[in-house]
């Protein structure tokens, strides 16, 4: 059961029951990966506002961690519990907004390259529920390739966002939908 409290919400993105070792993996590689990013955007003299970096630094956190947290046996137990069904999951992946938000902040991110990306997520949802359990895991990852191909060919990224949709797909697709 989460704690009360702050912790409660960290409970509810980690899993309640995670380990020390668990906790240090989703917390050490959002944390780096946040800076990290926030120092390429800096070296490379990108130009982004301070609201620009401060809301892709909460994205990054956000998709970073999610990406280990949903892939532990901690978070697979706590999203994957039974009072969570497929429409909790859609739920789940639909509330990514992100690549709107990105479009609504950058010149360079267009609606129609957020409508792809977010377009694909949720039909990469769907077919994962659908599929048989057994095939979920494959078909998953077999659509986060294809996810991968659609970031990096069909979209024109935005330097320092070269990351977004592939990473969101490998948190979601491959790791959330995936893991129970």
């Amino acid at each position: 059961m989460p704690r009360s409290g702050v912790l409660g919400l960290w409970d509810r993105l980690v899993g309640p029951d995670a380990t020390r070792g668990e906790h240090g993996l989703v917390l050490a590689y959002a944390l780096s990966f946040a800076v990290g990013l926030l120092a390429y955007v800096r070296i490379q003299s990108l130009g982004w506002s301070l609201v620009q970096q401060a809301v892709v630094a909460v994205f990054a956190l956000d998709i970073a961690g999610g990406i280990v947290a949903n892939t532990t046996d901690a978070g697979a137990r706590w999203w994957h519990r039974s009072s969570q069904g497929p429409w909790d999951h859609f739920g789940f992946v639909s509330a990514h907004l992100h690549p709107f938000v990105l479009a609504v902040l950058f010149e360079t991110v267009t609606w129609y390259e957020s409508a792809l990306i977010y377009g694909f997520l949720i039909v990469s949802a769907a077919l994962v529920l659908l599929s048989p359990h057994r095939f979920r895991r494959p078909v998953g990852m077999l659509l986060v390739s294809v996810g991968v191909l659609v970031g990096l060919m069909l979209v024109s990224v935005e330097p320092g966002l070269e990351w977004f949709a592939p990473f969101l797909y490998l948190k979601l697709v491959g790791g959330h939908l995936t893991s129970g």
